[in-house]
C-alpha cells in the first residue's frame, strides 16, 4: 500500500516537473549589457516578440560582456543586443573595420557553439574618444595621432575600456605612439558616462572615451577626434541568439525580421540621450520608437509610465549633475518618465502641484519682503546635488575692481539664482539704489560679450566652480573675475546665512593665479511639505487647505534618491529640510514595568519578613516561665 502510494506521488511530482518545463519551453529570456543603448535594443526584441504573442522572461541589464556572452552560451539567456567588432574581441579575432566580413566570421566561429547573429538593427556604434572644444583647440588635437605630440595625456574611460584585450585603451595607445598618459576609469553603466563627460567638462581630463551613438557628445558640443589609423573596428549591432531557441519558438525569426535595419545612428544617439539626459525610462524610449516605426499597434505607447515633472530654476539647463539628479530621481520613482521644466517659481509649482520634485538653490526657499527676510512654507529639501558659486565679471582693462564701482550688472532672469542672490547682496550692501540689475535669459558668454561691448560694468552668475561656460566666457572676451570680499565683511552672511562666504581656487579658470573671494548656495532637491488632511477632504496629498493638489515625496522615494546621488553632503541647516532626514528621538521609559506576578510575590516576602521581625520581638519563653520575685 505504501509503494502504491510513493508511486503516484512521484507520477504526480513528474508530470508536475513536465508540465513546468513546457510552461517554460516557449520563453524567450532576454538579457542586456548595463548601458542605456544595450537596455533600449534588448527592450524592442522583447516588446516586439510579446506583441507577436511570445512570452518573454526580461534579464535587464545581466551583466558586461564577458557574463552576458558567457550567460548565452551557457543556456541561461537565449537573446541580448551584441557587437559584431565587441564579439570578434572576445573570440579571439583581429578587429576589422569590414562590417560584412566582420559578421560573416563571427557567423562561422558562433555556429558551433550553437549561436549566431539575427538581422542587424541597421547602426553602427564605433567608439568615440572625445575632447571639449576648448581643450581640444588649447592642445591642437583633431585625430588621433595628434595625442602623441603631447607629453601627458589625461583619460577618463570606462572599466570595460581598460580590460578589453585586443582594441582598449593600451592598445591603442600603443597603436598611436601615446606615452605618459594618466587613467581615471570609470564604470560601464549610464552614471560611468555621465562621470567621464563631467571629468571633461570640469577640465580633470583631456580625452574621454564614449560611443558614437551618446546623446552627451551632440548635447555638450564634444569633438570626436577622428581615429585617422583605423585602430577601432566597426561595431554593427545586432542580437545574439540560440540557435535552439530560433528553431523551437515559432515567430521568433519574423521579430528579428521586423527589427532588421530599422534604426539608424541618428536615431539610437536620440534614444540614447532620451535616457541618460532625459531620464526616460529604456522602455518607454523603445515603445515610442516602435509605434512611431509602425512595429507596435498605436495604443501601445498610451498605457506607458506615469509622467513626473520636475520644476528648475530658469537657469538650469542641461548639465551632468542634472542629468545625475534626474537619473536618481527616476530612481525614487520606479516605472515613471520624468519631464524637467523650467520655472519662474519653481517651488511654487511644488505648492499647486504642478511638479513633484524641484531642482533649486538655497536663495528659492527665501524671499525679500521690503528689508527683511521671509521663509517660504509648504516646501522642503531632501538631498544635496552641488554647490554653486557667484562669480562676479568685470572688464580686463579699465574695469570695475569691486561691486561697489559698478552702476550697471547683468544677471540671469527674474527667478533664477543668480537674480536671487544678487539681488539679496545688492540689498544687504546697500547698493540696491545705485546699482541697476538686467534681468535677462541670455547665456553667460552672451552677457559677457556685451559687458565687453560696454553694456554693463558686470555680469553675475551662480554657476559651478570650473563651469564651462564661465571658462568659455574669459577664453573668448576681454574680462576677469573680481572678488566679492564685501560680503564676508560687517556680518552681511549672518542675516543671509545661506548665502555662505566662499573663495574660487587658484587656476580654476585660465590665467587665474589666485583665490578669489566669492559666495556659495546649495544646489539641492525639494519637495512639498507633507499636509494634514482635514474633515470631509480626500485624496492622496491633498493640503489641509482643500486649495493644493501637492503630492510630498515619500521617506522611501526621499532614501533611494538620496542612495542614488550617493553625496554625503549635509543640508544646509537654513533650509527647510525633509521631515524623514529629521533625527528621531527615543525616549526610554526608566520606571520599573507593572507586573501581578512579581508584584505579588514581592508583597508576600514583605509580609514573611514583617512576620519575621514580629516573631524575634516576643519574649523568651523562659522569661514567662520563671517566676516573679516580689520580694
Amino acid at each position: 500500500m505504501n509503494f502504491k502510494i510513493i508511486k503516484y506521488l512521484f507520477v504526480a511530482a513528474l508530470s508536475a516537473t513536465l508540465v513546468g518545463c513546457a510552461d517554460n519551453e516557449g520563453t524567450l529570456r532576454v538579457g542586456a549589457k548595463p548601458f542605456s543603448e544595450s537596455l533600449i535594443l534588448a527592450e524592442m526584441i522583447a516588446q516586439v516578440a510579446e506583441n507577436e504573442g511570445i512570452a518573454v522572461e526580461r534579464n535587464l541589464p545581466f551583466g558586461p560582456t564577458r557574463q552576458v556572452m558567457e550567460a548565452v552560451k551557457q543556456d541561461v539567456l537565449d537573446v541580448y543586443p551584441e557587437y559584431n567588432g565587441t564579439s570578434l574581441i572576445y573570440l579571439g579575432q583581429a578587429p576589422t573595420s569590414d562590417g560584412e566580413a566582420s559578421t560573416e566570421i563571427i557567423q562561422n566561429l558562433f555556429k558551433p557553439l550553437g549561436l549566431e547573429t539575427a538581422g542587424k538593427f541597421g547602426f553602427s556604434n564605433d567608439y568615440a574618444m572625445v575632447m571639449t572644444e576648448e581643450r581640444a583647440s588649447e592642445l591642437g588635437v583633431r585625430i588621433l595621432e595628434d595625442l602623441a605630440k603631447l607629453p601627458t595625456v589625461r583619460f577618463v574611460v570606462d572599466e570595460d575600456f581598460m580590460d578589453r584585450p585586443a582594441d582598449g585603451l593600451q592598445q591603442m595607445n600603443r597603436r598611436y605612439g601615446i606615452t605618459g598618459s594618466s587613467v581615471e576609469a570609470f564604470s560601464t553603466d549610464t552614471e560611468g558616462k555621465d562621470q567621464i563627460v563631467s571629468a571633461l567638462l570640469e577640465g580633470r581630463a583631456d580625452v574621454g572615451e564614449l560611443f558614437m551613438t551618446d546623446g552627451q557628445i551632440a548635447e555638450y558640443g564634444l569633438v570626436v577626434l577622428e581615429d585617422n589609423l583605423a585602430f577601432f573596428p566597426v561595431y554593427e549591432v545586432a542580437p545574439l541568439v540560440r540557435s535552439d531557441a530560433l528553431a523551437s519558438i515559432p515567430g521568433l525569426s519574423d521579430v528579428f525580421a521586423k527589427l532588421s535595419g530599422v534604426i539608424t545612428a541618428a536615431d539610437m544617439q536620440a534614444m540614447n540621450k532620451a535616457v541618460d539626459l532625459d531620464a526616460q525610462t529604456p522602455a518607454s524610449v523603445a515603445t515610442s520608437f516602435l509605434v512611431e516605426k509602425g512595429l507596435l499597434p498605436e495604443g501601445a505607447a498610451s498605457g506607458g509610465p506615469d509622467e513626473i515633472v520636475v520644476a528648475a530654476d530658469p537657469s538650469v539647463g542641461r548639465s551632468s549633475s542634472t542629468a545625475k539628479a534626474l537619473r536618481a530621481v527616476r530612481v525614487g520613482f520606479p516605472g515613471h518618465d520624468l519631464e524637467i521644466m523650467n520655472y519662474a517659481n519653481p517651488l511654487e509649482s511644488l505648492v499647486d502641484g504642478s511638479a513633484r520634485v524641484a531642482i533649486v538653490g538655497a536663495e528659492a526657499f527665501y524671499s525679500m519682503e521690503g528689508s527683511g527676510l521671509v521663509k517660504k512654507s509648504g516646501v522642503e529639501a531632501f538631498a544635496v546635488l552641488d554647490y554653486k558659486t557667484g562669480h562676479l565679471f568685470s572688464t580686463k582693462s579699465g574695469g570695475a575692481s569691486s561691486i561697489g564701482e559698478m552702476t550697471k550688472i547683468a544677471t540671469g532672469e527674474e527667478g533664477s539664482g543668480s537674480s536671487i542672490v544678487l539681488g539679496m547682496m545688492l540689498n544687504s550692501l546697500g547698493l540696491s539704489d545705485s546699482i541697476e540689475v538686467v534681468q535677462s535669459g541670455d547665456d553667460i558668454l552672451t552677457q559677457v560679450q556685451g559687458l565687453a561691448d560696454g553694456q554693463y560694468d558686470g555680469v553675475f552668475a551662480m554657476a559651478p566652480q570650473g563651469d564651462r561656460s564661465v571658462n568659455s566666457a574669459i577664453l573668448r572676451a576681454p574680462v576677469k573675475l573680481i572678488g566679492l570680499d564685501e560680503w564676508a565683511e560687517g556680518g552681511h552672511a549672518a542675516k543671509f546665512s545661506f548665502i555662505r562666504p566662499a573663495a574660487i581656487a587658484p587656476r580654476t579658470y585660465p590665467q587665474q593665479f589666485q583665490s578669489i573671494p566669492s559666495v556659495s548656495t546649495q544646489f539641492v532637491l525639494a519637495s512639498p511639505v507633507e499636509t494634514i488632511q482635514t474633515a470631509g477632504e480626500v485624496g492622496p496629498g491633498t493640503a489641509g487647505t482643500g486649495e493644493s493638489s501637492a503630492i510630498p515625496v515619500s521617506a522611501s522615494a526621499v532614501g533611494a534618491i538620496r542612495e542614488a546621488l550617493d553625496s554625503g553632503e549635509v543640508i544646509d541647516p537654513a533650509i527647510p529640510m525633509h521631515a524623514s532626514l529629521i533625527p528621531t528621538i527615543e525616549v526610554v521609559d526608566k520606571s520599573l514595568p507593572f507586573r501581578l506576578d512579581i508584584s505579588i510575590v514581592n508583597l508576600l516576602m514583605l509580609a514573611f519578613t514583617v512576620w519575621i521581625f514580629y516573631l524575634v520581638s516576643l519574649p523568651s519563653p523562659r522569661d514567662i516561665a520563671r517566676p516573679r520575685d516580689d520580694n
